[in-house]
């Protein structure tokens, strides 16, 4: 039986179709979010006026195509530790300007898209991407073997 479940687990270990599969679905959370706030750019830069936000006139289009480029940045593998990075960052505005003090129930979905998108930024692409920028040696970015 123990022979079984450790051949198994090796069948299984696959972290780069593991990563390719969070990629893609956060990146596609962020794509619709990122498709419904396009739609209406008025009311997002209304709300962010709301909040106290400087200048929601540039932000409101601003993170509405963050979250569209980075979404498709995030699913195709394209410059991914980049686009997670801000969209990481950016969901860690998100919570501080609705309220960190609420609690953790209003917040659950930036969490997790925070959480995902800054585990990307440190993960990488995997090898699932059409432009994967990271050392397959260091992991360094934009290294393409050079530290051997």
């Amino acid at each position: 039986m123990k022979e079984f479940i450790n051949k198994m687990s090796r069948f299984c270990y696959r972290p780069s179709l593991g990563l390719l599969f969070i990629r893609v679905a956060v990146g596609a959370v962020f794509l619709a979010h990122g498709w419904m706030k396009i739609g209406n750019v008025d009311m997002v830069s209304g709300m962010l006026g709301h909040m106290g936000v400087i200048a929601p006139g540039f932000f409101g289009p601003f993170i509405s195509w963050l979250e569209v480029v980075g979404g498709l940045m995030l699913i195709f593998g394209i410059l991914t530790r980049v686009a997670a990075a801000a969209l990481g960052i950016e969901m860690i505005f998100a919570i501080f300007l609705t309220g960190i003090g609420k609690g953790f129930g209003p917040h659950e979905l930036e969490i997790l898209l925070m959480a995902g998108s800054l585990g990307i930024a440190l993960l990488g692409s995997g090898k699932f991407a059409l432009y994967k920028m990271e050392c397959d040696n260091c992991a360094g970015m934009l290294c393409k073997g050079e530290c051997k």
